[in-house]
């Protein structure tokens, strides 16, 4: 046993002098060739081990450097790809590539104002780099300027076809200002160019494209009834459930949930009103129980909340999950999601229980104008020195009716804001999340930021979320969260696994503003101007002086 054990031993020792030794016997330009080659086959493990192979033989290869970095960006380590970058900018200042790999590192990690400085230099000194390109045209989508989005990123396109993530965030560009077709096009030509790796993913990715060639040229959500109309709501474990009559058949209780992107409507639902699925493909990955489901798309006729009705809704059709202990009133049919909430200005008044609807054509002047910044696609406009698209820090805030929110959006369309711990120096990104019973802390953010001794010791809960029902997560003590000075103390936050959600988010979020933290206000949900309003409702709730 000992000796095969010693002989095993040897051929591992072996097989890796081996790999060693045919990157020093290769010419360095072959060693870069063959690590591009891993990573257009998106082996990118592989291409990292070349790359830090080349860079134990010259550290100051810059090639080998830039070359790891963008193959730690694939695997969204953000830190590494970040402290690769740096190294170059500091031996050589003027590399455009090096900080437009800094900037999406930094980006990836939602250091939004970091980010833009670095992509914005990256253009500066190459105004065809077209990972600083597109990582500004993602800044754009994400602060919901979606058609400077779609120009920007079809000129990433252009400068490098290949690349398949730039194709991904076509899609979603075009999904967003409603290019169906377009989007199709945009995520079959993904599935030409990217590997045939990831099966799972690409099988999301042939189901999105049949739902999109199935809508065509369907204009959905669209909207009727009166312009404005108010109804009552229940609040069950801090969240609002409304009725809605669908396809003029059945009335169903809805939650209103501002953390789901599309709209849901239960399996059992869906079976008793006869809906029926009109594209499937791949799981999806969520919270809780096995961390996927099957994704089933369908297309409801209308809906109607009170006298407000909306025709042509996308929906998934799954499981709605609910403990086996649950009463009547925590069982939900479904979930109202952003995507029709954002048709309207959106009030929830968690005191009076009433949700307001209002759909009022907006004037010209409501709409704030952009800040100024640069036409990346006009290289005169880069050599004159034009300002940047830096977002505004929001002003000290002292006691007022109600304070506006900035907001930007996800990938998937969810709206985030920056939120502070009391026991943090930098802001994270927490979802706004209406359809979540409490808030959340993701585990990554716990360990990354130590605050681990904030946990509540002895206590365990139970998560139910669109995968399933996950017994046994942890909480953290907050002595205080805080959201643009608006303050709550003593909160608690569970302490979950967010990759599902980061894995489409763009941007990483960091936790989840639920119920827990909402309830205290009322809420001002307006996606047509991209605002987020709250008044304070509660004396748990209390306004920070100054910026937190």
């Amino acid at each position: 046993m000992k000796n095969t054990l010693r002989l095993l031993l040897l051929l591992l020792t072996l097989a890796m002098v081996c790999q060693t030794a045919v990157v020093f016997a290769e010419s360095r330009g072959k060693a870069l060739k063959r690590a591009e080659k891993e990573l257009r086959r998106a082996n990118f493990g592989e291409a990292e081990k070349i790359y830090r192979q080349l860079i134990e033989r010259d550290r100051n290869d810059k090639d080998a450097r830039l070359g790891l970095s963008f193959a730690l960006i694939k695997q969204s380590k953000t830190q590494e790809s970040f402290e690769e970058a740096a190294q170059v900018i500091s031996a050589d200042p003027l590399n455009a590539r090096a900080h437009a790999l800094l900037g999406t590192a930094l980006l990836r990690s939602g250091e939004f104002r970091n980010s833009i400085e670095a992509l914005y230099t990256a253009v500066k000194f190459n105004n065809r780099e077209s990972l600083a390109i597109a990582g500004l045209a993602e800044v754009e989508y994400f602060e919901n300027r979606s058609r400077t989005a779609y120009e920007w990123l079809k000129r990433a396109v252009q400068l490098d076809p290949m690349e398949p993530d730039y194709y991904i965030s076509l899609a979603r560009a075009c999904s967003r200002l409603e290019y169906y077709g377009e989007a199709a096009d945009a995520y079959q030509r993904f599935l030409d160019v990217s590997p045939k790796t990831d099966a799972e993913r690409r099988a999301r990715i042939r189901g999105l494209i049949d739902f999109y060639r199935y809508l065509g040229s369907t204009k959905i959500h669209r909207t009727g009834g009166k312009e404005m109309t108010s109804v009552t709501f229940s609040l069950v474990n801090h969240r609002p459930f409304v009725k809605v009559l669908v396809n003029g058949k059945g009335t169903l209780r809805f939650v209103v949930d501002t953390g789901a992107s599309l709209s849901v409507i239960s399996d059992k639902a869906a079976e008793r009103l006869g809906i029926k699925a009109v594209a499937r493909g791949g799981n999806a990955r969520a919270i809780g129980g096995s961390g996927t489901f099957p994704i089933t798309y369908g297309l409801l006729d209308s809906i109607m909340i009170g006298e407000a009705k909306i025709e042509a809704v996308p929906v998934y059709i799954r499981t709605v999950h609910s403990s086996q202990d649950a009463t009547e009133e925590e069982r939900a049919d479904g979930y109202i999601g952003l995507s029709v909430l954002a048709n309207y200005a959106v009030t929830l008044d968690y005191q009076s229980r009433q949700m307001t609807l209002d759909r009022t054509p907006i004037r010209e002047e409501q709409v704030k104008p952009d800040p100024a910044r640069v036409d990346i696609l006009n290289p005169d406009a880069l050599k004159t020195g034009a300002g940047t698209n830096k977002p505004v820090a929001p002003a000290a805030t002292g006691i007022t009716e109600s304070i506006e929110i900035p907001i930007r959006s996800t990938s998937g369309g969810l709206a985030s804001a920056e939120t502070h711990l009391h026991s943090l120096d930098r802001p994270l990104n927490f979802i706004i999340d209406t359809g979540a019973t409490v808030s959340v802390v993701s585990k990554a953010s716990v360990k990354r930021h130590q605050l681990e001794g904030l946990k509540l010791p002895g206590q365990k809960y139970r998560v139910i979320g669109a995968a399933g029902i996950e017994d046994g997560a942890e909480a953290l003590g907050l002595s205080t969260l805080t959201v643009n000075g608006l303050k709550k103390t003593n909160a608690r936050a569970l302490i979950l696994d967010l990759d599902a959600v980061n894995e489409t988010s763009g941007f990483e979020q960091h936790g989840i503003l639920g119920g827990d933290y909402l309830s205290h206000f009322r809420v001002v949900l307006d996606l047509r101007r991209y605002q987020f309003r709250l008044t304070p409702q509660s004396a748990a709730i209390s306004v920070a002086e100054g910026k937190q």
